[in-house]
């Protein structure tokens, strides 16, 4: 009944003009911005499936090596490349012969066994085996992605592949239970309509699924952008002030660290922006290489970085940051011109114990300890002491009422 209501060419060129268009709207993403090599390859992909199926529309006229043969093998190949954008979107290789041996394979069928190129059915089978490798392999990967790259619609993208990958094998049974009839130059029976439906709804969704997951990867490259600092990659204060509150509002307790690389106005002036750019990102990368579970760190500021320690009291942050500066003072780099440039580091601890869970006031403690450790020569670890502000403050008053005392005094 249903092939009555569904004309099986109307879809064709359906499927036809959506790919066209949408291979455009991909073409426009790939030329505007070369990062998305991926929407290269579905480009490819959808108008090598637009001219595919605009063959498919002419079978009727014959020509069967080429609506039949070339349609067939086009088919495959841009299933082929609808796989390797995927690969590519995700970082992985793309390999050749993998997107290549569907379209050889069916050449060789075609043109070398009678008993493919004669009878239709046999024909339906191999190509539905070829186009649901190519469907399942693409969903897997596109699933895969999600453990590096969680995207919201990978999901569903991987849906629509497997899924239809599923549908497409279930023509096998279907050719062997009720196998294709010819008529008017091209085969036909009944089930054909709701595979050819499935075809079309299949395309729109897969574009769709293709420039929507593009769009999340822009927007998710801009969020981590904004997260980040652009030097050292880690990062920046706005993104570790909200990840340090969150878990200070979950109460898991934990001991702030606060750097400052000594003299690095000083290592500027005397070996250029471009060797103090390299020393923060050296010292960027031996920080990070030590630093464990659950540990935040950024780039605060200039030369002043900070490191939230979660679940570290002030005993066991002091002997990390301890370590720490002593591995610093240890490196020496190069600053191109066979100069060696020395580092060294100060560190103020100030911890959720003693200052609480504020991220001010633990900051304001680190800040004041990393400052009396610049002041007592610096290249050393300095806690903070929960009583440091109020003996400051008792200091300053001291210092300001002596000397109107002294002369009230004389006067």
């Amino acid at each position: 009944m249903i092939e009555d209501l569904v004309s099986i060419s109307t879809l064709m060129m359906c499927t036809f003009l959506s790919t066209t268009v949408v291979g455009i709207f991909l073409l426009q993403v790939w030329l505007t911005d070369r990062r998305h090599a991926a929407a290269g390859y579905w480009c490819l992909s959808m108008w090598v499936g637009s001219l595919c199926t605009l063959l498919f529309t002419f079978r009727a006229f014959g020509y069967p090596l080429v609506t039949v043969g070339l349609a067939n093998m086009l088919a495959v190949f841009g299933y082929a490349m609808t796989w390797a954008g995927f690969r590519v979107f995700d970082n992985r290789p793309v390999h050749g012969v993998v997107v290549l041996s569907g379209a050889v394979l069916w050449l060789v069928a075609y043109l070398g066994v009678d008993a493919v190129a004669q009878d239709v059915n046999n024909r339906v089978i191999i190509i539905s085996l070829m186009i649901t490798a190519y469907s399942v392999a693409t969903g897997v990967d596109i699933w895969r992605g999600q453990r590096t790259d969680p995207l919201p619609t990978r999901f569903l993208a991987a849906l629509f592949f497997v899924s239809h990958g599923v549908i497409y094998f279930l023509r096998v049974p279907m050719t062997l239970l009720a196998p294709s009839a010819f008529g008017h130059g091209t085969a036909y029976s009944a089930w054909f309509a709701i595979f050819s439906l499935e075809l079309f709804a299949h395309t729109i969704l897969a574009a769709v699924a293709m420039l929507v997951l593009i769009k999340e990867r822009g927007e998710a490259l801009y969020r981590q952008a904004s997260r980040t600092d652009a030097l050292t990659g880690i990062a920046n204060r706005g993104s570790f002030l909200d990840d340090v509150q969150a878990r200070l509002a979950g109460r898991s307790g934990g001991s702030l660290l606060v750097f400052d690389l000594d003299r690095f106005k000083s290592i500027n002036d005397t070996y250029g922006h471009a060797a103090g750019d390299a020393v923060l990102k050296r010292f960027v990368e031996t920080v990070s290489a030590r630093m464990e579970r659950g540990m935040l760190f950024c780039r605060f500021g200039g030369e002043e970085f900070a490191l939230f320690a979660p679940h570290h009291g002030m005993d066991r942050a002091e002997a990390f940051a301890q370590s720490l500066r002593r591995e610093i003072a240890a490196l020496s780099l190069d600053d191109g011109e066979g100069r060696a440039i020395s580092l060294s580091v100060s560190i103020g601890l100030a911890d959720v114990e003693t200052f609480g869970a504020d991220f001010d006031r633990l900051y304001s403690a680190a800040d004041r300890a990393l400052y009396a450790a610049k002041d007592e020569g610096r290249d050393r670890v300095k806690r903070a002491q929960p009583s440091s502000g109020l003996s400051d403050l008792a200091s300053r008053l001291r210092a300001t009422i002596a000397p109107d005392a002294g002369a009230a005094a004389a006067g």
